[in-house]
């Protein structure tokens, strides 16, 4: 089965180039493609992974977004718990002033409540 590889070409001006070859079935093949197609000397091939039946021979790494980046899924258990920490956060700041005391009159209580070991 075919396999993606990372490649790393070097460019004269030291800025090193990093493509993708797609449908290689071994490392040789993939700097062997990678160098007669642009032309630069190959530092390094990295496996990524077996190919999905993409059929371009090469991409750039750092051309394609992300389905994430361009809102690809809606989480609605996401959606609820943040309106959920919003209302807390509401909550919190409207209502300080008996919310502090309720904590510090737990605490008493709670000190209170301790056995002693003397």
């Amino acid at each position: 089965m075919a396999s993606d590889y990372e490649v790393l070409l070097r460019r004269g001006n030291g800025h090193n180039k990093t493509v993708i070859i797609t449908d290689c079935y071994s490392e040789q093949e993939a700097r062997e493609t990678a160098e007669s197609m642009y032309g630069m000397e190959v530092l390094r091939v990295l496996w990524k992974g077996r190919s999905d039946g993409n059929t371009s021979s090469t991409t750039s790494s750092y051309s394609q977004p992300s389905d994430r980046s361009s809102g690809g899924d809606f989480d609605p258990l996401g959606v609820i718990g943040l309106i959920l920490v919003l209302f807390l956060l509401y909550a919190v700041v409207q209502y300080w002033m008996f919310i502090i005391p309720a904590i510090i009159f737990a605490f008493i209580l709670w000190s209170f409540s301790l056995k002693d070991n003397d």
